[in-house]
């Protein structure tokens, strides 16, 4: 995993932040998703402002894990977003809006 990269919102995915969990809805089939609150957490860093090393610390740092839980914990997230197309990865900062 490139801890450079920006991890943005995929075009086909509609969001939102609903008492503190995270919703999402894939345009494709449909399918809804409701995040725990660490998913939550890195959901509301992916907007292609931080890179994928910002996320990780900050996740360390939040939720008092390890350096390897945290990129650990936040591989595991990412590659199940890109399975599901759920978010892309950017190779500069920019804004998913």
């Amino acid at each position: 995993m490139d801890l450079r990269k920006y991890p943005v919102p995929h075009s086909q995915t509609a969001a939102r932040i609903v008492d503190g969990t995270a919703v999402i809805v894939l345009a494709d089939t449909g399918e809804v998703n409701v995040l725990n609150s660490v998913g939550t957490r890195i959901w509301e860093l992916i907007e292609g402002k931080h890179n994928l090393q910002e996320i990780a610390d900050t996740i360390q740092i939040e939720y008092a894990v390890t350096p390897q839980q945290a990129l650990e914990d936040l591989e595991e997230f990412l590659d199940e977003m890109l399975k599901n197309q759920v978010i892309t990865l950017e190779d500069t900062a920019g804004s998913s809006a």
